[in-house]
């Protein structure tokens, strides 16, 4: 096995000094005035000494490691088989593959949360890309540190976080004004973790234009789920004599569940139970029936977040770091006229 060249076997070889190697092969010969037959000869002795710069000496001198790191609520969401995540990653990975950047997944489990923005912050990354529940202790904490930090599909309070999001507000209205115009008066709602920012934010837009139509919801038809016995939670819900005609779910996923779960125990959709779901995904389209959602540009939005999050860390100017994109309802065959 032959032993690995060094910067200084590259130094020897082409006769100069370590530091003049060391801004050859950062691109800094110009800066250094090095002349160009120098830099030339430092480049031959570097390819036939067969040279590999170190990453970790190549990070020193840039104080960049161009990895961007990515922090989900849960690890086990990276490995899940859900169309969103595979959407957000698509995003993000197209992002970092055009830009020259790899991807460290935050998947390692920490109870502490002053730990794990430690090891967030502990130079293997140049910068994070967050989706996490708006009262986090970890979300906080990072918030504080220097390191740049972009929220994705949620947003902050705080001044001056950068965050990529979608207007879920306007989504959920968009979805009760569709059922109240199907002729719906009954309505309910799947709801997502109350902690979560994008849930209360649709939550609200459901209520507001049910408001603006002289209508209420009745509490007892909002169900808060969480990812513990959603399935059992959400029969029980449907099997209810007083059930909504119509519902609007926090995601297409829980779209999905309710659809599942409302064959199992004999109503169809959309004559006997509406569904509207959120995001829009491509699976709504192959899903039977077809699930009308409220459709966030996914993709795009991860993609966008990356790309802010690189200009963060490379200090470069950015017209907008606070990004709201518009919702649209795209109507399928999941709802249609409550039954008579």
């Amino acid at each position: 096995m032959h032993k690995r060249a060094t910067i200084m076997d590259v130094a020897r070889e082409a006769g100069v000094s370590k530091v003049t190697v060391s801004y050859v092969l950062n691109g800094q010969a110009q800066n250094a005035r090095i002349s160009e037959p120098t830099r030339e000869r430092v480049l031959l002795a570097a390819k036939e000494l067969g040279y590999t710069p170190s990453a970790i000496a190549r990070s020193m001198v840039t104080k960049r490691v161009d990895t961007l790191g990515v922090v989900f609520q849960y690890a086990q969401y990276f490995a899940s088989r859900s169309d969103f995540t595979k959407d957000v990653m698509l995003g993000i990975n197209q992002a970092a593959v055009s830009l020259g950047y790899d991807l460290m997944l935050h998947t390692k489990p920490m109870l502490d949360a002053r730990a794990e923005v430690g090891a967030l912050t502990d130079g293997r990354v140049d910068g994070v890309l967050v989706l996490r529940d708006a009262d986090d202790e970890a979300l906080d904490l990072l918030l504080e540190q220097a390191l740049p930090c972009v929220l994705f599909f949620m947003r902050s309070d705080r001044p001056g976080v950068a965050f990529v999001d979608a207007d879920n507000r306007q989504g959920g209205s968009l979805a009760a004004e569709h059922l109240v115009a199907l002729g719906h008066r009954r309505l309910g709602m799947l709801c997502g973790s109350p902690r979560s920012t994008s849930a209360k934010e649709r939550l609200a837009g459901f209520r507001d234009a049910l408001n603006q139509k002289g209508l209420r919801v009745d509490e007892r038809h909002l169900l808060h789920l969480t990812d513990i016995g959603e399935a059992d939670a959400i029969e029980n819900y449907l099997r209810s004599p007083d059930r909504p005609s119509g519902i609007f779910c926090f995601s297409d996923e829980y779209a999905f569940l309710a659809c599942r779960i409302a064959a199992k125990i004999g109503l169809r959709v959309p004559e006997d139970l509406s569904v509207v779901g959120f995001d829009s995904l491509g699976a709504c389209d192959e899903f039977i029936p077809p699930v009308t959602s409220i459709r966030q540009p996914v993709v795009e939005m991860a993609r966008v977040a990356t790309q802010m999050l690189v200009k963060l860390v490379r200090k470069e100017p950015i017209d907008e770091t606070q990004i709201v994109f518009h919702t649209v309802l795209d109507v399928r065959k999941s709802t249609a006229p409550p039954a008579a």
